[in-house]
């Protein structure tokens, strides 16, 4: 195993860490499955264990997967050896009596929100607390102070955020109201003003979405998947083409699996600290740990790597555009027949 320094945080984290969203059980929100297939709870704890026998410390959760019981499977999993795992989790957004999804990181509910989070994790602190949706922009210094005595209390060490919008991590930035950042980058995926923030500010990363939920696997690459209804990625994948994926084939040498260099490529910049995976499986967490084998990519490599992702990124953006245009004709269809 590699390990990162997780930008001025200082803290040693393993290059590959482990995501919960998938291994925390389902989630209903407003009637709709917002996941995967329940593994099971102790399925999860066995594969959190052995992640760790790997050299895996680090470990993301939040409050909302599977309403608290991600969080309650990672506190049974890192008992008694807490003093081993770098742990993260999120508050922001939280599941509500009737079902729907509440959205509220207000600093009025940051205290309530880790206390809960402390309770479920079995531990009295957590080495990183991420907003897992976007602050009211005019709250960010209050926020601040609120995760800044919490940190003075030894409930938290580091505070940070986990977004897609580089505009928000700029706005707490520019405010020191982030020491952390959780985003998504990926061989499809290069977030270049994020990336600068992270530099300038020497965030501490955590990247996420490196196989693009399946789509650079290689799975995917000569077989149409199928998903189960409780499987997110059923209305994701149609946005792309997971066959011309199997464009990075090429790139590959004899016996490295197409998961190693997805990773590779991430590792070769000094912005990954560390890379979350949301495998249910501990042999694809050893697959990935090939990624260690492989040395790191020449400048031509992520040259060419670039126009590829320029040319697929294109694609998707036509399949996006239509798949809207038809949502829309479906709309003004149904809206005809009501007229009529």
């Amino acid at each position: 195993m590699q390990y990162r320094t997780l930008g001025r945080t200082g803290l040693k984290v393993s290059a590959i860490g482990i995501g919960t969203w998938q291994l925390s059980g389902p989630l209903i929100i407003g009637g709709q499955p917002d996941g995967f297939d329940d593994p099971g709870q102790d399925k999860v704890i066995d594969l959190i264990r052995a992640c760790g026998e790997l050299g895996i410390n680090f470990i993301d959760s939040a409050e909302i997967y599977g309403d608290g019981e991600g969080e309650r499977r990672v506190g049974e999993a890192i008992k008694g050896n807490r003093d081993q795992w770098i742990l993260s989790t999120k508050f922001g957004w939280r599941l509500g009596k009737d079902g729907n999804r509440i959205t509220n990181p207000s600093p009025d509910t940051i205290g309530k929100s880790l206390e809960g989070s402390l309770k479920r994790l079995q531990t009295d602190y957590v080495d990183i607390y991420l907003y897992h949706c976007h602050p009211d922009p005019n709250r960010i210094l209050e926020g601040r102070e609120v995760l800044e005595t919490l940190k003075q209390e030894g409930k938290i060490r580091f505070y940070g955020i986990s977004t897609y919008d580089h505009k928000v991590l700029g706005q707490l930035a520019a405010q020191n109201a982030a020491e952390v950042i959780l985003f998504e980058q990926s061989l499809l995926t290069h977030p270049s003003q994020m990336l600068n923030l992270v530099k300038e500010h020497n965030l501490g990363a955590i990247v996420r979405g490196a196989f693009k939920s399946g789509l650079l696997s290689g799975k995917y690459f000569y077989q149409k998947p199928q998903f189960s209804d409780q499987d997110f990625r059923k209305h994701k994948f149609p946005l792309w083409d997971p066959q011309k994926c199997a464009v990075y084939e090429q790139f590959l040498s004899e016996g490295v699996p197409m998961t190693a260099f997805a990773l590779r490529y991430l590792l070769d910049f000094d912005t990954t600290h560390t890379i979350v995976l949301g495998s249910r499986s501990i042999q694809n967490y050893r697959d990935a740990l090939r990624v260690f084998e492989l040395s790191p990519l020449d400048q031509k490599t992520h040259e060419a790597l670039r126009r590829v992702r320029q040319q697929l990124f294109l694609g998707s953006l036509r399949r996006k555009i239509q798949h809207r245009v038809n949502g829309y004709l479906k709309g003004y269809v149904r809206m005809s027949v009501k007229i009529r």
